[in-house]
Order: C-alpha cells, then sequence, then structure tokens
C-alpha cells in the first residue's frame, strides 16, 4: 500500500546507493509550457487531451463517494511464497486489494478522482514543497494508491526485517532496492495521465499505484468511498477522470453507466464533466454496479 502525487529536457533516473536521492532531472511544467506554445500560437497536451483554455473565474469544491453496488467480492489472501515469518505474520498472509469495499458504508475504497486539464491553479494545489511516505511492511504497500504532484518528495521505506525492490513503472520508472528498514527519497518528474504500477520482484505478489499529476486537484476514495477535491476553476467545464486498478475501461479507468452517471456526461474512458458556480460545493454520490469492476 502506498502512504499518506516541459520544456527542457528531462535527465535519466540514476541511482549512486543506498539511502541516496533518486534525481530524474529538471521538473516539468506543463502549464508554463502550454502557455508559451499558446503564445507562439501552438498547443499543448496534459494527460492526453488539448490544453485547456480558461474561460470562468473564482473556485468551487467538489465532493461526493463511491458506493458498491451489490454484494462486494471477499478478497483472498496474497500468494506469499517465501519469508512466511516476515511476509506472513502469525501465519496469516494479508487479503488482497484489489476491490476493497466498507462493510458499514458500502463505500469504494482507492478511487483515484483528479481533473485532468486545469486553465487556472489555485495556490493551494500548486506544487510546494511537501513530502508524501510510501512504506512496506509485512512485504505489503502500506498505502496502496498514491497520489502526488510532480517535484514533491516520496520517501520510499522499507520498515521490513528484509529488502524489497521498489519498481515503479510508467514515466518515472525506477527499480532500487531498499535495504531493511531503510529508504531512499524519489522525486517524480514527469505527470502521468493514469496511476502507474508499482511492483516488488523480490516479493512478486506485492502491487501498488502511483499517481504523479502537475497540480494537487486529485484524491483517492477513503474507507468510506469519500473524497474532496477543492478550489477548483468554476465558472467553466472541467472534465474528471476516475481509475480504480479493477475498472473495466482503458487502463482500468472506473465506467459507470447508471442514470446518475449519464447525467454527468460519464464517458467510456472512465470521465465525467461538471460546471462549478464560484464558491459552490457540489456533490456527487455514484452507486457503482459489480459488472463496472472486472475479475
Amino acid at each position: 500500500m502506498l502512504v499518506g502525487t516541459c520544456v527542457s529536457a528531462l535527465a535519466a533516473a540514476t541511482l549512486t546507493g543506498c539511502g541516496s536521492r533518486v534525481e530524474l532531472g529538471p521538473v516539468a511544467n506543463a502549464r508554463t509550457a502550454s502557455e508559451i506554445r499558446a503564445a507562439l500560437g501552438g498547443s499543448g497536451e496534459s494527460g492526453g487531451s488539448e490544453a485547456a483554455v480558461s474561460t470562468g473565474t473564482g473556485w468551487a469544491t467538489l465532493r461526493g463517494r463511491f458506493v458498491y453496488g451489490g454484494t462486494p467480492p471477499q478478497m483472498a489472501p496474497y500468494n506469499v511464497t517465501k519469508e512466511q515469518a516476515i511476509c506472513s505474520p502469525g501465519g496469516r498472509a494479508p487479503l488482497q486489494e484489489t476491490l476493497l469495499v466498507d462493510s458499514g458504508t458500502g463505500g469504494i475504497q482507492n478511487v483515484a478522482v483528479y481533473l485532468r486539464d486545469a486553465t487556472r491553479v489555485h495556490e493551494s494545489v500548486e506544487p510546494g514543497d511537501r513530502s508524501a511516505v510510501f512504506d512496506q511492511k509485512a512485504c505489503v504497500f502500506l498505502t496502496h494508491v498514491l497520489a502526488v504532484t510532480v517535484g514533491q518528495t516520496v520517501e520510499i521505506k522499507n520498515s521490513d526485517d528484509t529488502g524489497h525492490n521498489t519498481n515503479v513503472s510508467g514515466k518515472n520508472k525506477m527499480n532500487p532496492t531498499v535495504p531493511a528498514h531503510g529508504s531512499i527519497p524519489f522525486v517524480p518528474q514527469k505527470e502521468e495521465a493514469l496511476p502507474a504500477k508499482v511492483t516488488c520482484s523480490i516479493h512478486p505478489w506485492m502491487v501498488a499505484y502511483l499517481l504523479p499529476r502537475e497540480n494537487g486537484y486529485y484524491a483517492v476514495t477513503g474507507q468510506d468511498g469519500s473524497f474532496e477535491i477543492a478550489n477548483l476553476p468554476a465558472g467553466e467545464e472541467l472534465e474528471i477522470q476516475v481509475w480504480h486498478e479493477s475498472g473495466t475501461g482503458p487502463g482500468s479507468a472506473l465506467v459507470v453507466n447508471t442514470p446518475e452517471a449519464k447525467a454527468l456526461g460519464w464517458s467510456n474512458k472512465g470521465r465525467f464533466t461538471v460546471t462549478l458556480q464560484p464558491d459552490e460545493v457540489k456533490e456527487v454520490q455514484i452507486t457503482v454496479p459489480a459488472s463496472a469492476f472486472s475479475g
């Protein structure tokens, strides 16, 4: 589990030893690049679409909850094949996390919700001097889905009595070995359109996801399935991406075809649109049928 998110060329990742900083070159700034391209009469992309153009003013909040429609599946234990004393404490392997549904509220955990393209960015979600911790214990990532901003330091920790390699896929590829009770700082440099898979080849059942975004317009649902994204641009159409690792859409995008989802213009790419008024707090509740998940 995961705890707690270009104008110039980007350098290749390097690792100089345990406890050293993983450097990937200068941080990309897609918003600045888009402004430069616009001034030159060109176009830009962020997350795979045309650069957004500001048409509104003010700020607003989007919050909501994802609820499972029906009886959720029971999670099976991970197939722990080695180092049983460390990876199966008490003789019991930890349960898989491919679809976590709260028994009390029906809330769906680990749904990533984020703005695809921002025309304006409130100062509260600008990239800043923040850090996040990505720990692993009992051969499990302690935060299953982590969203961070590009340029944010992620402390990759290992709280186990055995070594792990942390294999990050996608645009910010890296694969360092983190020794027992050690840590390595990692700074993602490129935005991902969808969460990137994180694995450990030493313990192949381990899996988590990392979503670096250019700004803080993102959320990952908690145990009760709720999320909130504050200070979104108001007065203009926003396109929101929704993802879950078991989603049946492209790249595991979460595709929902219920009437409430259709009212939001939900697409077969796991996206919906919303226009918020200045200072509005809009609530959405989405019931997700079992057919929206694979497996």
